[in-house]
């Protein structure tokens, strides 16, 4: 029993005693971790892609900062190391610790209490004392060589709570991050309180500090605690805003201009949607606009969604090709194609028969019906049963075919090009925003491209047929599909030729495309059919052949 009383006493007298010859400022921690043991707690997400304002503030850079600075405010403690020097009618230079009454003791002076003194106080009052004893030319300075460490517990809703050493003109910042900083979870970044002898002597808001870059001064006393509070009301703000967090609310509601100004809308920003949830489980969601903010209301658990709702009235469309004017152009929003061509400046190559005009619109809807068609060609691929082992081991080597030619599908991307026929009026075709105009050069040759011995561009002769560029090409392959030889015109219009009669009969234009699909072969009516539509809706879509 004595041997485990000893120990404990020498536990204490660790604890509390500061090393002898301390030379300079050198800090100990009280709670001391193991190499490696460190988690970032703080840093986690609570929501997907949402973490609380504030997370990244304590990442151990406030606890790294261990040497002192002149403060001067900073207030005597008892402990602390002052270097006297006196000089004049009398020679003196000390180094006095002051001692447990608050005084420094200087020979032939006697006691100066001091406890309590402003650093920038310091050396007025020792001067006075000296003055006392020496009236005539005598000179004093007085500075703080030591400062006495002092242990503070961090308490509440931190990391790691414990008891930290530290200077009493430390800040809460950095006993917070000796502490691994607040837990994000359940801690307040605007609730932490400073405790001394069980009396709340000061309330910190974090957010002054997080936003306006202001932190009151505060000396800390052994003995004093810092609690972090439990966090109560959360808002959630997202969208066009520089601060995409969850805040902390002081009350039960504030305004959402409040909100907002936490957040920091971005120029751009028009609107808010605010959802909330009751508490008979139903979602309420508003829309208001952002100069609104003063009337709103918002309630802990809400989310607010800030975007921008802008109403443009000008459309930019792009122009390429055989152009001589601007290539970007903004254009009033009822503008026609008719009222765009008369401000282009053509070439002496413009084809300006052949103009074409391509819309993202007209390519999204393109590419969501291609992907429907792989999709369904895809589970019919998947799902088509085997009756023999034989004809098992055919489907697969098939399927294993027929999903390459599926993934490579998908990368195609349509053009979006809107048919423009020969009657078409130009004045009633109106312009979207990100249209783009491709003017063609005027061409000599005509494309051959898929089932033909060999593909390539061939010279235009006025009156020659699709038959006759074929045959140019070296006629077509045992594997082309004679029922879908198509003839893509510059202007975009795609011409089916089902037959051999209609193929001598289709005229081709300057510029065109001849595409032979080809025929499937030793699949399913279904899969056949399906493959060659997709066939047929790249090569009308994206102007690309793609076989199997």
């Amino acid at each position: 029993m004595k041997r485990y009383l000893f120990c404990l006493m020498c536990v204490a007298v660790c604890l509390w005693r500061v090393p002898e010859g301390l030379a300079g400022f050198s800090l100990t921690e009280a709670v001391t971790e193991e190499p490696g043991q460190e988690e970032e707690i703080g840093t986690r997400e609570l929501l997907p892609g949402i973490r609380v304002f504030g997370w990244n503030l304590f990442q151990g850079n406030f606890s790294k900062i261990r040497e002192p600075w002149y403060n001067p405010s900073y207030r005597i403690h008892i402990g602390d190391v002052v270097s006297v020097k006196v000089w004049g009618a009398v020679e003196l230079a000390l180094d006095v610790p002051v001692d447990s009454q608050g005084n420094l003791f200087l020979p032939k002076v006697g006691n100066i209490p001091v406890l309590g003194v402003k650093n920038e106080d310091l050396v007025a009052t020792i001067e006075t004392s000296v003055k006392r004893v020496y009236l005539n030319k005598v000179q004093v300075y007085a500075n703080v060589a030591n400062y006495q460490p002092i242990t503070v517990f961090v308490a509440g809703n931190v990391n790691k709570p414990g008891l930290y050493q530290g200077m009493s003109s430390d800040s809460v910042l950095q006993f917070l991050d000796k502490a691994k900083g607040i837990n994000p979870e359940y801690g307040s970044y605007r609730d932490v309180q400073i405790i001394r002898e069980n009396r709340v002597v000061k309330k910190v808001d974090l957010y002054t500090f997080l936003t306006h870059g202001n932190l009151a001064l505060f000396q800390f006393k052994s003995g004093d605690v810092i609690s972090v509070g439990d966090v109560k009301d959360r808002v959630t703000v997202t969208g066009d805003v520089k601060r995409p967090y969850l805040f902390e609310l002081t009350e039960k509601s504030v305004k959402l201009s409040e909100v907002l100004g936490l957040a920091l809308i971005n120029p751009t920003a028009t609107n808010v949607t605010v959802t909330r949830w009751t508490r008979t489980n139903k979602k309420i969601m508003e829309s208001f606009s952002v100069s609104q903010g003063h009337e709103v209301e918002i309630y802990g658990g809400d989310t607010v969604d800030v975007y921008p709702d802008h109403v443009s009235t000008l459309n930019t469309i792009t122009i390429t090709g055989e152009n001589d004017g601007m290539h970007t152009l903004l254009v009033k929003r009822d503008e026609t194609l008719g009222d765009l061509l008369e401000k282009l400046t053509f070439t002496p190559r413009s084809e300006v028969s052949a103009i074409q005009l391509f819309r993202k619109s007209v390519a999204l809807t393109q590419k969501n019906l291609l992907e429907a068609k792989l999709q369904k060609l895809e589970e019919l691929i998947l799902t088509t049963p085997s009756v023999t082992k034989e004809e098992s081991l055919m489907r697969s080597h098939e399927a294993k075919g027929l999903l390459t030619f599926i993934d490579r599908a998908r990368k195609v991307e349509p053009k979006g090009q809107v048919v423009i026929n020969e009657k078409t009026n130009f004045d009633e075709v109106f312009l979207e925003e990100g249209d783009s105009i491709y003017i063609p050069a005027k061409s000599n040759l005509v494309l051959v491209q898929g089932e033909v011995s060999f593909p390539g561009a061939h010279t235009y002769v006025e009156e020659m047929t699709a038959r006759e560029y074929i045959d140019l090409a070296g006629a077509l392959t045992a594997r082309a599909d004679r029922e879908n030889i198509l003839v893509l015109h510059q202007n975009g219009r795609v011409v089916k030729c089902d037959s051999e009669k209609m193929l001598k009969k289709m005229a081709v234009n300057r510029g065109d495309s001849v595409l032979v699909l080809p025929k499937m072969d030793g699949k399913k009516l279904q899969i056949a059919k399906d493959v060659t539509q997709i066939m047929y809706q790249i090569a009308v879509s994206a102007g690309v052949l793609l076989a199997l």
